[in-house]
């Protein structure tokens, strides 16, 4: 009888770690598209752009759920910030750091990567800027040009190159009038949009984001070389 018991307690104890699994939905392979979300208003955008890749399968995690490692299961990431100094998992931050897959980190927060910033990604926080949706407020982008819409959010996190290391300012945002500043950059396979916004842009730059082989076209972006 108590052997009956044991082994039906093992049965019932496999069970539930099954069911579990089930319930988190982890990414199982490179063929897939990993979203990190601070809030869920972002995920119908995000889902129809990436409708364009059907080759991949996608998987929305809520960013309090992250678990370490789970960057590296799919063969693109984008973490999307939505809510201003919303503190952002340490260990979704070492990982975005230390990744190997393509990961892009969208709008707010990237300033908890702290000195990393411009060591790894060659670019400095230097505060927000309130966009004006007008003609003050525009985007540069492969030879176009594009005003600011309705989307993205309120305050644009401004940027500067630090030349620490090799970037490419793959596109630009004037704000207010102001000089242009970085608005999509890339160091090797990490990227960094200083908003979020499925526009144009995102559009016109989402092969290069995910590493598709669908790429129609090879980007000619601005680099800025750092010392060797």
């Amino acid at each position: 009888m108590k052997k009956y018991i044991f082994a039906s307690m093992l049965i019932l104890t496999a069970a539930f770690a099954t069911l579990a699994e089930l319930q988190v939905s982890k990414p199982s392979g490179e063929r897939c598209i990993l979203v990190i979300y601070d809030n869920a208003k972002v995920l119908s955008s995000i889902r129809s752009s990436l409708a364009h890749f059907p080759e991949f399968q996608s998987h929305m995690i809520a960013m309090a759920d992250y678990e370490a490692g789970t960057i590296e299961r799919c063969q693109a990431t984008f973490i999307v910030n939505t809510e201003f100094d919303n503190q952002v998992p340490r260990r979704l931050v070492e990982d975005y750091l230390a990744a190997e897959k393509h990961v892009v980190w969208m709008g707010y927060n990237i300033w908890y990567l702290g000195e990393q910033l411009s060591k790894k990604l060659g670019i400095r926080y230097i505060g927000s800027l309130s966009k004006v949706r007008n003609q003050s407020c525009a985007y540069f982008y492969m030879g176009h040009s594009a005003r600011c819409d309705d989307e993205g959010l309120s305050m644009q996190p401004e940027i500067v190159p630090t030349n620490e290391v090799r970037i490419e300012i793959m596109a630009e945002s004037r704000t207010r009038g102001r000089e242009l500043s970085p608005y999509v950059v890339r160091a090797k396979n990490l990227f960094y949009m200083a908003d979020v916004n499925f526009g144009s842009v995102f559009q016109a730059l989402l092969t290069e984001f995910v590493g598709s082989p669908m790429r129609v076209k090879t980007l000619k972006p601005q680099q800025v070389a750092g010392p060797n």
